[in-house]
């Protein structure tokens, strides 16, 4: 019986001796797993190199340029750049379709990590609070400091929800003049809005249009030609409306669309500009038919083709506005690629999003366009024209969101359109629409009342 016992008393001590060096092995190994796996730091979190995170994006399908992008830079440099990402590609149509879409995905609360966003549907998704701030993550990763203008970037908030190439930003409506036109009738390039006005006398009284753009649906006064004309004179003016300072009885504000009356009157647009689209207005200027062409630097690429158009500064009409410092960019701070503030993968949607920004700038790059994101490229084969439009944009000091991208919603900027429309044919007074439109800028659902 004793010799019983010692052999339970043997088997029983080993026993414990083979669990406890078990457990002391499984132990090590855990700890050596931990010192030698492999982990990849992705915005703070880490994670392990072989772990896939699932993400949705959601981008314009119609355009021809989002399509080449999304084919050609975002889907096959994301196999390379982004390994542990799995990404699940959702063409979104265009237009109202894609607005349409994501009102839907909003309304559900279920919307897609990674979206291309845009001014006509991102505000009431921001209102609710699913659209990501994305200003501290940006600025933690440093991402921030590859954009040259950052104000591009900031809604009226002062926040960021969007992230483009800056593409856009480098558009600036121009004088753009037929030089051949000029030289034949003796005309100087003017330097104030007077010497313009005489300049547009003088063309007329040679049966040559002056001024050619687009009026239908008052696309002109809308887009540039508005803020141009109070920029001209004060150009920290335009900033306070742009801010929701004052309003549209500000004196300056009163001068701009008094200018804008007075070109029409002296004959400055052709006959039915309130009518005139963009095709058929072009075509007026690179014919010899109009000696300029006022447009926004969009129409570099194949005006440049012509030796005998040039650009000029917008003539001056006050000592606050220097012509060589100013500009209006163009572009929306909504437009670019948002992410949802509800993702179960905020962090890693916010680096897809700052993924496809750049590779919208690496594709604008290759088609020699400029953009604010700085991608390493350098920028070949551009025009002499275009290179002195960049140097002009690049140097001015005051750069001037646009008006109707950054301060209008929707229904206040077709209203402002039909009224700048009205403006164009000369018949409708700068003081009635003050009077008409005052009201309805008041009311304007962009600010917060």
């Amino acid at each position: 019986m004793n010799k019983f016992v010692k052999i339970i008393c043997v088997l029983v001590t080993l026993s414990m001796i083979m669990m406890v060096g078990g457990c002391s092995k499984s132990k090590v190994s855990k700890d050596n797993d931990s010192d030698t796996a492999n982990t990849v730091k992705d915005n703070g979190n880490d994670k392990q190199k072989d772990e896939v995170t699932k993400l949705k994006l959601v981008t314009i399908s119609t355009d021809e340029t989002r399509v080449n992008i999304m084919e050609n830079y975002i889907k096959p440099n994301s196999e390379k750049e982004l390994p542990n990402f799995k990404i699940e590609f959702e063409p979104g149509g265009g237009g109202e379709d894609l607005a349409n879409k994501m009102k839907t995905y909003n309304a559900a609360g279920d919307l897609p990590d990674v979206w291309y966003s845009e001014a006509s549907y991102a505000p009431p998704i921001i209102e609710v609070g699913n659209q990501l701030d994305l200003t501290p993550y940006i600025t933690k990763d440093g991402f921030i400091d590859k954009y040259s203008v950052k104000d591009a970037l900031k809604f009226k908030d002062g926040k960021i929800y969007a992230l483009s190439s800056g593409s856009d930003t480098f558009f600036t409506p121009r004088i753009f003049y037929n030089k051949k036109i000029f030289q034949e009738n003796g005309i100087e390039i003017p330097e104030t809005f007077d010497e313009l006005i005489e300049v547009c006398k003088t063309l007329r009284s040679k049966d040559i249009v002056p001024v050619t753009t687009m009026g239908k649906g008052g696309w002109a006064p809308q887009l540039y030609l508005f803020q141009t004309m109070v920029q001209i004179e004060d150009p920290e003016v335009m900033k306070q409306l742009l801010s929701n300072e004052i309003d549209f009885t500000n004196p300056v504000i009163k001068n701009g669309l008094a200018r804008i009356e007075e070109l029409a009157k002296v004959g400055a647009f052709p006959k039915g500009i309130a009518t005139l689209d963009y095709g058929p207005a072009k075509e007026m200027f690179v014919s010899g038919k109009a000696a300029m062409y006022w447009m926004f630097t969009w129409e570099l690429p194949s005006l440049s083709e012509d030796p005998n158009v040039d650009f000029f500064p917008w003539p001056s009409d006050g000592s606050k506005y220097d012509r060589n410092n100013v500009v209006q960019y163009w572009g929306s701070p909504l437009g670019g690629y948002a992410v949802s503030a509800t993702s179960e993968n905020i962090e890693e949607a916010v680096k897809l999003a700052e993924f496809c920004a750049m590779q919208d700038a690496k594709y604008f790059n290759s088609q020699n366009a400029p953009v604010t994101l700085d991608t390493g490229n350098e920028i070949t084969g551009v025009s002499e024209l275009m290179s002195r439009n960049l140097d002009h944009f690049n140097n001015a000091e005051t750069k001037i969101a646009s008006f109707m991208t950054n301060a209008m919603d929707a229904k206040t900027s077709a209203e402002f359109a039909s009224y700048g429309a009205m403006l164009l044919t000369g018949d409708y007074s700068a003081e009635q629409f003050v009077k008409d439109f005052n009201k309805i800028w008041l009311e304007n659902t962009w600010f917060d009342k």
